[in-house]
């Protein structure tokens, strides 16, 4: 069965310092972990807020753990919308880049 690891790539909005930056990843860690996500890691990249930037990876059990998170969205897209909308007005952390991987244990 295959493990899925989403990693984000963000970089901190001009302004922003680090702190805010970490509480707001604080709260998507707390997001993901609240929707099944096995684990959630951060790793920072830039000193400070000096072109800050952090990449974040959310580790899912198996593909079918993955795509619950899928189901889920379908189910009640106006919740992940909301929380959106939410980020998107206090604005801290630019998205980058973003990847899925499967790493494919029966190799």
């Amino acid at each position: 069965m295959a493990r899925v690891v989403e990693t984000v790539i963000v970089s901190g909005v001009e302004g922003k310092t680090r702190a805010q930056q970490l509480a707001r990843l604080k709260e998507w860690k707390k997001h993901w972990l609240s929707e099944g996500v096995e684990k959630v890691n951060l790793h920072e990249v830039g000193p400070g807020t000096i072109d800050a930037a952090w990449i974040v990876t959310m580790h899912h059990k198996s593909g079918a753990a993955y795509g619950a998170a899928f189901d889920a969205y379908y189910k009640n897209p106006k919740t992940y919308d909301d929380i959106l909308v939410k980020w998107a007005k206090a604005h801290t952390l630019n998205v980058k880049s973003y990847a899925a991987t499967f790493e494919i244990e029966d190799f």
